[in-house]
């Protein structure tokens, strides 16, 4: 059990913190935690406040470090337990009794205890996923009520979803009161690694852009934990390198991950081209599909922990097209993950398209094309306005093998459909594909400006051709 318990000069002398937007709703229930506090002896203001809480919140970690912000405003002692003492406390032993109440048993408590313990039990199982014997909302209510006689206790779980604790506990005197935290916007991402780090530890192309900075870390780096692991690799960088950190570091942590990682050469030089071909045709059908909104910001031939080469999409794009369901922007990704492929048949032939390495991208491209055949009511004609209405029957609840025998034939159809305008798209614009295979070849790693220069001076080649 962890206990923190601050003293009352330092409470009543200290500010309300700062949570952020997205825990604005906790405010409020800091204010009511407080009226529980000023009213110790009526139980009625615990019970209508809510004596078990559920915090539903995407990032638990983040979670963790607001409670006991919480707990300081509204003038409590605050706790934590362990499963096994939230379990003792539960089964009404002596030990758990004196665990709950602390070493202020008269002094208001918020109590956080550890969300599995109240899991729902497994269907096969009198306990839980857990291990762990779940109480009954009767029991935890009685417990609850005998703990609030001498001082107010509130108890609160954190995890991702409400409905996996058990139904009947998810009932009035039970865990009758839930806060839904949402997901970090870009902009509060992008401050919380700044405010980590340091600003004087970011250059330019970081503290211009915060938008698409703050999409890369909601995409690759979407919890505390994970965020801090970047915290440390920027802070070791600039202090190894003794400069600030660019947008381009960022990117690169993005694609190859926080670890030390030597980096070793492809097998052999064919091996290197054939990865530089299939990055390259990622690249320019991002650029080209998109109107050049898509330039990626990374595109690397040199090996990493799972793969030959990579192609980061633009950031600043997905920042744009963030909350946009829009067919467009599905069929866009689709023949992204197309393009490496297509520029293997086209350069190297089609006995040489290569097989291991294609599958990320198939299975990719097979998830999403199902879910437009099976519950978006996409056809494989949508571009044609008489058919868009030929497939708006939804899979409700499983597939059945009917409707699996009916999505299957689409998606191969639609797949074999954008498949081919890919690879026209692509011999329509084979000497810029050329371009970036050779600059790839050459440097290994090019970087978004690298292919605008490209794309800028390859529609001002165009241009003049036409005159």
């Amino acid at each position: 059990m962890t206990k923190h318990l601050e003293s009352i000069n330092e409470v009543l002398t200290s500010t309300s913190p700062i949570l952020g937007e997205r825990y604005a709703v906790l405010h409020n229930w800091a204010n009511d935690l407080k009226s529980v506090v000023q009213n110790p002896g009526n139980p009625n203001i615990s019970l209508l406040v809510g004596r078990a809480v559920m915090i539903e919140c995407p990032d638990v970690s983040a979670c963790q470090q607001v409670i006991p912000n919480i707990a300081k405003m509204a003038e409590m002692q605050y706790l934590t337990l362990s499963s096994d003492e939230t379990v003792s406390w539960l089964s009404g032993e002596q030990e758990g009794l004196d665990l709950i109440s602390g070493d202020h048993p008269s002094t208001p408590t918020l109590a956080c205890l550890p969300v599995e313990c109240f899991i729902k039990v497994d269907d096969k199982s009198e306990k839980n996923q857990f291990g762990w014997d779940v109480p009954s909302l009767e029991h935890l209510s009685k417990l609850l009520e005998t703990a609030n006689i001498n001082a107010p206790l509130i108890i609160v779980v954190m995890g991702e979803r409400y409905i996996d604790l058990s139904e009947q506990l998810r009932s009035a005197n039970g865990f009758d009161r839930r806060f839904i935290i949402p997901k970090a916007s870009p902009l509060e991402r992008y401050e919380e690694l700044l405010e980590d780090v340091g600003r004087e530890s970011w250059d330019v192309s970081i503290t211009k852009h915060p938008e698409k900075v703050g999409t890369l870390l909601n995409v690759v780096f979407p919890d505390k934990r994970r965020l801090s692991l970047l915290s440390i690799s920027i802070k070791r960088l600039v202090a190894r390198e003794n400069r600030p950190a660019s947008y381009k570091d960022l990117v690169i942590l993005s694609a190859r991950g926080t670890g030390d990682i030597a980096q070793w050469p492809h097998l052999n030089e064919k091996n290197l081209y054939r990865t530089a071909v299939h990055e390259a045709g990622h690249a320019l059908v991002a650029m080209l599909d998109s109107d050049g909104a898509n330039i990626p910001d990374y595109v690397s031939v040199s090996p990493g922990k799972g793969f030959l080469g990579v192609t980061v999409e633009s950031y600043g794009y997905l920042y744009q097209e963030l909350g946009c369901d829009a067919y467009q922007n599905g069929r866009h990704s689709v023949r992204v993950a197309l393009g490496g492929r297509a520029a293997e048949e086209l350069v190297l032939g089609v006995e040489q398209i290569g097989t291991s390495g294609l599958r990320s991208d198939l299975e990719e491209i097979s998830g999403n094309v199902r879910g437009f055949f099976a519950v978006h009511g996409i056809c494989v004609d949508m571009e044609e306005a008489q058919h868009t209405g030929v497939n708006l029957a939804a899979v409700v609840n499983s597939e059945s093998a009917s409707e699996a025998a009916h999505i299957e034939p689409l998606m191969r159809a639609y797949i074999e459909r954008q498949y081919r305008k890919t690879l026209d798209q692509m011999r329509s614009n084979r000497t810029l594909l050329d371009d970036i295979i050779k600059l790839l070849m050459k440097n290994r790693n090019i970087y978004q400006d690298d292919l605008l220069a490209m794309l800028n001076n390859y529609h001002s080649g165009l241009a003049n051709a036409l005159q």
